[in-house]
């Protein structure tokens, strides 16, 4: 399946290369180029936008340009967004290239970094601390508050006209098509009313002051006031003699101009409680130095700290108008540390000092009113509590109460089912008690359980044998023997005292010898024989 994406840039040795390669578009081109670059493979390299990483082949044609071509293009593998890109998706890769070589006819080098998106633009880092910034990209606006030592904008990329008023120059590259397969990049001043000036990039000198070229011998750049007040005749151009040596970088980088224009640069990104100093050590140097580059650069370094000066002043005008509006302890914060700025007027500070005593006599007022709140909620607890202690109370008595009339309930019930089942056994023993006297023997408690069947007579307590009898023995008649002398007649110790105790409840008298007793007892069974 052919492959109908004609791309005509790519990158020689790996997929992360950024080693460029044109395309020649011609057939006698393209085969030059092969020969040229036999040994060497090519890619569809990732520091394109849209690179897929994959390798390409060129296409010979005769109906259409020369072009590169994918590997195996038959749909697989990772999709290419490159279709149709023309040659101009190379130009950071060539304009890093041919910078590169030039830095390095300098005695320079330095690391190149591609800011996103990719093709957008081209920083060199170079190794004595400067930067270069190349814009590409003709859609997006020109930083020209980048902090870069040097700016050049790519082929196409607009300048207002104030900002090339202001700078009195701007510098730029283009390209141009090498036969076989290559670019050539040209260097160029624009100035203003004058157009651009092109020659080669090894016309091109690099000092101290910048970069140095046949229609800008380090030219001075004048401030927009400036330059609405003195003609294009009457700028100064200081022409400094180019130089290579590292002495010549390190007087540039020890120039107390540049350090304050950095400290002011520095201070605007990073911290601006810095910047009112930065700007007031840029208005000394202003008074001192005379040198027409030095003002220029102070006076544009002197309009960006004005800009944010009057920018922080209108913010804080602002904020003030809304504290007045609608004070909040928030607002009362950024205002006091707004109101810290030098350029601060007195009477801005004066409303701050007021708004904070209004807001502290606002806090104690809340403060009095809270602290009320909070002793009528802790009266009101205190009410609640004893309230509840006293509930808890009634309930513990109440519960208590009835616990225990349910206890007496129970024992009531107890009794109640006791004495029903003494009343229930008393015929029983009665009968058994009978019969024992008619037979003329003794009995026991035990015998008595097994003849009548009721086994819990064998069980019963001293207290219920006592209460049993005295239930029987009610019904004996006064001066008639008890019944209870055929179970007390065997004469051991608790049938006796058992006798005893009932007789005693009976208003019976009984001898108080052991032996009397028995002797009584036995005189009894005879005579309840005979009955």
């Amino acid at each position: 399946m052919m492959d109908r994406r004609l791309i005509q840039t790519a990158v020689f040795g790996s997929s992360d290369s950024d080693e460029p390669a044109l395309c020649p578009e011609t057939v006698e081109e393209l085969d030059a180029f092969r020969r040229e670059h036999e040994n060497a493979t090519i890619w569809c390299g990732t520091k394109f936008e849209g690179g897929c990483g994959r390798r390409l082949t060129t296409r010979r044609c005769t109906d259409k340009i020369c072009h590169f071509a994918h590997y195996g293009a038959d749909g697989g593998g990772q999709p290419c967004t490159r279709t149709t890109k023309g040659k101009d998706s190379a130009d950071h890769l060539f304009a890093k290239a041919h910078l590169a070589s030039w830095l390095r006819a300098h005695d320079l080098t330095a690391e190149f970094t591609y800011p996103e998106p990719l093709g957008s633009a081209v920083r060199a880092q170079l190794d004595d601390g400067r930067t270069f910034l190349l814009h590409l990209d003709r859609n997006r606006s020109v930083a020209w508050d980048d902090d870069a030592w040097e700016l050049v904008l790519g082929p196409g990329v607009p300048v207002v006209a104030s900002i090339l008023e202001r700078r009195g120059y701007v510098h730029r590259i283009r390209f141009e098509d090498r036969p076989g397969g290559g670019r050539v990049m040209r260097f160029g001043t624009e100035l203003p009313g004058r157009g651009t000036t092109w020659e080669s990039l090894d016309e091109v000198t690099l000092t101290s002051q910048g970069l140095t070229t046949s229609d800008r011998p380090d030219g001075v750049r004048i401030p927009l006031a400036e330059a609405s007040r003195t003609s294009a005749k009457e700028r100064s151009i200081v022409t400094v003699t180019p130089s290579r040596s590292r002495a010549a970088v390190t007087a540039r980088q020890d120039d107390p101009v540049k350090r304050a224009v950095m400290h002011l640069d520095r201070a605007l990104r990073e911290q601006s409680d810095q910047i009112h100093s930065a700007v007031n050590t840029i208005r000394r140097l202003l008074e001192a130095d005379q040198t027409p580059e030095n003002i220029a650069r102070l006076r544009l370094a002197l309009g960006r700290g004005q800009v944010w000066t009057e920018q922080r002043a209108g913010h804080r005008r602002a904020v003030l108008d809304q504290l007045k509006a609608r004070p909040t302890p928030a607002l009362l914060l950024k205002a006091e540390q707004l109101v810290q700025d030098p350029d601060s007027p007195p009477e801005e500070r004066e409303a701050v000092r007021a708004a904070r005593e209004r807001q502290a006599a606002q806090q104690r007022v809340l403060a009095e009113e809270r602290a009320a709140r909070a002793r009528e909620l802790a009266d009101g607890q205190r009410r609640r509590e004893t309230e509840r202690h006293l509930r808890e109370a009634e309930r513990r008595s109440q519960a208590e109460q009835d616990l225990a009339d349910r206890r007496r309930q129970a024992e009531a019930a107890e009794r109640q089912a006791h004495a029903e089942k003494l009343a229930y056994l008393a015929p029983f023993v009665y009968g058994a008690l009978k019969k024992a006297a008619r037979e003329g023997r003794t009995t026991t408690w035990e015998e008595i359980a097994e003849k009548t069947g009721q086994r819990q007579l064998a069980r019963l307590t001293h207290q219920d044998k006592l209460s049993l009898l005295e239930t029987i023995e009610k019904h004996t008649l006064p001066g008639s023997p008890l019944w209870s002398a055929v179970l007390a007649a065997a004469g051991t110790g608790d049938a006796l005292r058992l006798h005893r105790e009932v007789s005693h409840l009976l208003q019976r008298v009984v001898p108080a010898e052991d032996s009397n007793l028995v002797s009584q007892l036995t005189t009894d069974c005879a005579r309840l024989r005979r009955q």
